[in-house]
C-alpha cells in the first residue's frame, strides 16, 4: 500500500503545471532519537515482551520536489516531494520479561532503518528570508533488526511496514537557487515485526516503531 501511495503522489505532482524552479532537490542528515521500543510475542507458551533501550543515532536523507502553485495562497505555499532516508541506532540495554525485572548481559546490535515517503509540505510566509513550513508524510519503512544479548539470544529480520511521519522546520533563503533548512520529523512504523530465536525455538515479537530526526540541510531549486 505504502508504494503505491508514493506512486500516485508522483502522478498527482507531475500532473501540476511546470514554471521556471518548481523542482527542487535536497540532501540533509543529523541526529535520530529512536524510542524505546517494547516487542512483544508469544515466548515459551507465554506472553512476553522485550523491552528495548537504543542509544543516540544518525539521520540521512535526499528527496526530490516541486512546488504546487495552483494549490497554494492565503499566506501560504505547497509543495509536494519524494524522500528516501535512512537511519541507525545501536542497542543501549534490553530487559526480557521472561528473566524477571533487570538488564540483559552481552548486549549488542543495532536497528537501521530505510524509509520512502511521499511528503505534502506547506511554506507560510513571512516577507523574509526566513519560512517556516509544517507537513505530513505517508510511505513505507524498511526495517532490519539485528539484536543480541545473553546466553545466544538474538532479534532479527527484515520487515517492510507501513509508516507516517509529522514535518516541522525552518529555512533560509541564501539566494534564489539555494537555500538552507533545519526540521523535526516524528516517524512512526506501525507493527514491525522480527524473529526472536533462543535456545528454546523461535518466536514472533512486534511492536510500532517511533524516532524524532533533527535535520540539518541544503536545498537546490532549478
Amino acid at each position: 500500500m505504502s508504494l503505491r501511495f508514493v506512486i500516485a503522489a508522483l502522478a498527482v505532482v507531475g500532473a501540476a503545471p511546470v514554471a521556471a524552479q518548481d523542482f527542487y532537490g535536497q540532501v540533509f542528515g543529523g541526529y535520530s532519537d529512536l524510542s524505546d521500543s517494547d516487542f512483544s510475542g508469544v515466548i515459551g507458551g507465554s506472553n512476553q515482551n522485550v523491552a528495548t533501550d537504543f542509544d543516540g543515532g544518525y539521520n540521512l536523507g535526499i528527496s526530490v520536489g516541486r512546488s504546487l502553485p495552483a494549490w497554494s495562497g492565503n499566506g501560504f505555499s505547497l509543495r509536494g516531494e519524494v524522500e528516501l532516508s535512512y537511519s541507525d541506532n545501536d542497542v543501549d540495554s534490553v530487559d526480557f520479561s521472561g528473566n524477571g525485572p533487570g538488564a540483559e548481559a552481552n548486549t549488542s546490535g543495532d536497528i537501521s532503518s530505510t524509509r520512502l515517503f511521499a511528503n505534502l509540505i506547506a511554506d507560510f510566509e513571512t516577507n523574509s528570508k526566513f519560512s517556516p513550513y509544517a507537513g505530513i508524510g505517508l510511505g513505507g519503512d524498511f526495517v532490519d533488526h539485528d539484536i543480541v544479548y545473553g546466553p545466544n539470544v538474538t532479534i532479527t529480520g527484515r520487515d517492510e511496514a507501513f509508516a507516517a511521519q509529522l514535518i516541522l522546520g525552518s529555512s533560509y533563503e541564501i539566494n534564489d537557487q539555494l537555500s538552507l533548512f533545519t526540521d523535526a520529523r516524528y516517524v512512526r512504523s506501525f507493527d514491525v515485526t522480527s524473529t526472536r530465536t533462543s535456545p528454546g525455538g523461535a518466536a514472533t515479537v512486534s511492536d510500532d516503531l517511533s524516532r524524532v530526526n533533527l535535520n540539518f540541510g541544503l536545498r537546490f531549486n532549478f
